[in-house]
């Protein structure tokens, strides 16, 4: 697909990181791959980390962030020294950590306003760039989902990205399917050919050895479980492991040494959801909508999460698993007569 995009005389390609936190390492291996063949790549991401790095729930909204320089007002450059004040605490996200270990600035979009938001956060970022087209990716490919899915645990911010993304100029990138332990490597790929029936397939490439370098670099300094199935992949491991403090559970096997590229309004025709939240303002809105469908987001289980670690209580695998059920059981009918 990169080669098409230099076949057809792209200019310029934005390659964003639509869930935040760690998929900025993938993104950023990618945007690499492309400079290699000539074409002008820069890196964009929301930014929304994990409790264990920011236990304040939420994404981190731009007015937050200390030592960046803003585009516009929903967009920011943030630098290797960027930082995040947090609840009192400094905290150091991984899009400042991947600008650290790149030597470059890294754009950031205020997922904190809700779809809007991220479409007009990547709108001042391709204009400030002089990009004509972005590559939303997405490590795992959880943003194929429907949200009704009882194994997912992260729709907020992916279908949020979706929403922002299909109102643009986009492809989606769906890389390491499965990798994030939520939905299975299987069910990624039968949403894929999904996909593909309606014409939204554009094509597929694997990674590699200098991608697989490129992505070693970046995870000694960025934080992300999904980005190092790659890696696994490329070292011969197939089988299982576990995420997220052990709540959940990753299949390596080959495919997680491929991106598929995927018609962005493709995609979002397929998501039952999507058009609910569009026009949401602020994270809220997107979250308010979802749970009025019953579909369980990171921002409500961040929320306890909080309240948690606020009464000292050790938060474990188990304890993840838990909450998830607690918000499910809320939204099961009543068996009662």
């Amino acid at each position: 697909m990169l080669e098409q995009f230099l076949r057809s005389g792209c200019r310029c390609l934005l390659f964003f990181a639509g869930g935040g936190g760690g998929d900025v390492a993938t993104t950023s291996m990618l945007a690499l791959a492309a400079r290699r063949l000539g074409i002008r790549s820069f890196i964009a991401s929301a930014v929304w980390e994990r409790f264990i790095i920011d236990p304040i729930p939420g994404p981190i909204p731009i007015e937050e962030i200390l030592n960046g320089k803003m585009i516009g007002n929903y967009s920011m450059l943030v630098f290797g020294n960027s930082r995040a004040l947090r609840g009192g605490s400094n905290v150091v996200f991984q899009a400042a950590r991947a600008s650290k270990v790149l030597g470059e600035p890294i754009a950031i979009v205020d997922l904190s306003k809700g779809v809007h938001g991220v479409r007009k956060g990547l709108e001042e970022i391709i204009n400030y760039y002089g990009c004509d087209m972005i590559i939303a990716v997405d490590v795992g490919g959880d943003i194929l989902a429907t949200g009704f899915e009882d194994e997912l645990w992260s729709p907020l911010a992916d279908f949020a990205s979706l929403a922002a993304s299909a109102q643009l100029n986009s492809v989606i990138a769906v890389h390491s399917p499965g990798s994030d332990g939520e939905l299975s490597q299987d069910y990624i790929l039968r949403r894929i050919s999904l996909v593909a029936e309606r014409g939204g397939y554009l094509s597929a490439r694997g990674v590699a050895g200098d991608d697989v370098k490129d992505l070693e670099r970046i995870l000694e300094v960025v934080e992300s479980e999904a980005s190092k199935a790659t890696i696994l992949a490329a070292r011969g491991v197939w089988g299982p492991i576990t995420l997220r403090k052990g709540s959940r559970e990753s299949f390596i096997t080959p495919i997680n040494l491929l991106t598929f590229f995927l018609d962005a309004k493709v995609v979002s025709s397929l998501n039952p959801v999507v058009n609910e939240i569009a026009c949401c303002m602020d994270i809220e809105c997107v979250r308010r909508k979802l749970n009025s469908l019953k579909i369980f987001t990171e921002l409500d289980l961040e929320e306890e999460i909080y309240k948690l670690i606020q009464e000292g209580v050790e938060v474990t695998g188990d304890t993840l698993i838990r909450i998830k059920e607690r918000f499910r059981a809320r939204w099961r009918p009543s068996t009662n007569p």
